[in-house]
């Protein structure tokens, strides 16, 4: 995707703003890791995307949502970059069997309610998530889940009307720590809950380096990392 970076952000996202012409363009992005194709083919590109106004950055988690904000995207007037993680085409999930099932953009999903953290995340962040909850729940936490299905319009009511509930909030994502779309999340989080903040907001994300070739897993923000940083 970065051969075609300049044309995206400086051609189609600033097309309105200059021209007042609309860009009905969805962009297809596979991106992330887990099948061994290195750091050219690996890395995450949500952060680049969500710094540019003018797009709208889509990243589904399961075959449901990208049926449904896909389907809304293509009838969006405005550039939407749709990330859809490399791992998740190799999953099965239940699609509804409707003629015309579509999700709006822009809304993120509250996969689970809980009342003592909460977290957040997307794409394949959210099977890391779903992964560790039954032993979060043997440890005795109630962990509320979000899945924000959209990161540009980014669904902020949700997220701080959780937080506001849970006095706590972890962010998980697979990009690397610094700079990651997690900074931007764990920004807002305090800006908009501080009052209600029982502790500080935590990453888990994936390590500052190039995307390994070996030991992939050990780069992942998976399940025993979400455990250590709720203990």
């Amino acid at each position: 995707v970065s051969c075609a970076f300049n044309q995206i952000v400086n051609n189609v996202a600033k097309t309105y703003y200059r021209w007042e012409r609309p860009v009905p363009m969805v962009i297809r992005l596979p991106y992330g890791g887990g099948a061994g194709a290195g750091p050219f083919h690996s890395q995450c590109d949500e952060a680049w995307f969500t710094h540019v106004p003018g797009l709208a950055v889509v990243a589904p988690s399961t075959a449901r949502d990208a049926l449904g904000m896909l389907k809304a995207a293509i009838r969006d007037p405005n550039p939407v970059i749709f990330l859809e993680n490399e791992i998740l085409y190799g999953k099965s999930f239940d699609v509804p069997k409707l003629d015309d099932f579509v999700l709006p953009i822009g809304k993120a999903r509250i996969h689970k309610k809980g009342s003592d953290v909460t977290l957040v995340s997307f794409g394949i962040g959210m099977t890391y998530l779903v992964k560790a909850e039954p032993e979060l729940r043997a440890l005795g936490i109630d962990a509320e889940i979000i899945d924000l299905r959209t990161l540009l319009p980014l669904d902020l009511d949700t997220i701080v009307e959780s937080v506001k509930k849970t006095g706590r909030c972890v962010v998980i994502h697979e990009a690397t720590t610094t700079s990651g779309f997690g900074a931007e999340l764990v920004t807002l989080v305090q800006e908009n809950c501080f009052y209600h903040l029982e502790a500080p907001v935590a990453r888990v994300a994936g390590w500052d380096t190039p995307y390994p070739h070996a030991q992939e897993w050990d780069y992942f923000p998976g399940p025993a990392r979400v455990g250590r940083a709720l203990i």
